[in-house]
């Protein structure tokens, strides 16, 4: 191939692989250890670690997972530390200076503290609220199409 259809950003140089798969391509650098995935117009690069990667598999169901095997078996790229989605090259100051804090995780195990109102019910601003942080989640890809809808229409059947 020649280089006039490189994808990846310049520095990362040549890959040792690459591949294309639906709407999806991947090149794979482990002299620098990076892995480079191109889906849905936006390049993400992602930083494999000790993983000597093999072959790339995607699994065909709706979210696009892509996995890997490497010498530790079978990782998951969602499960890799991503370095930069593509142009940013340094991450945005935040404006808070507390930047470095992180912020307090709550307890998996416990009931989120619910403001109760006088019906005992969710307000409706509460359930928009959370149907908007919701939506941020499928964005983010951390929740799927299927479970922002499920849980969307869980939260409007309380209106």
């Amino acid at each position: 191939g020649s280089g006039s259809n490189q994808w990846w950003p310049a520095e990362l140089g040549v890959p040792s692989s690459t591949g294309a798969q639906n709407d999806m391509a991947y090149a794979c650098f482990p002299a620098t250890r990076r892995l480079a995935i191109r889906q849905g117009g936006q390049t993400r690069v992602y930083d494999t670690g000790d993983h000597q990667i093999g072959g790339f598999s995607q699994a065909q169901s709706g979210d696009q997972s892509l996995t890997f095997s490497s010498q530790f078996g079978l990782v998951r790229v969602a499960d890799l530390p991503l370095v930069s989605p593509s142009g940013d090259k340094a991450p945005a100051p935040s404006a808070t200076p507390s930047a470095q804090a992180p912020a307090p995780q709550p307890t998996p195990c416990a009931p989120p503290a619910a403001t109760v109102t006088p019906k005992g019910s969710t307000s409706s601003d509460d359930i928009f609220a959370m149907i908007e942080r919701l939506a941020d989640l499928r964005q983010k890809n951390i929740l799927s199409e299927e479970e922002f809808a499920t849980k969307k229409a869980e939260l409007l059947a309380r209106l």
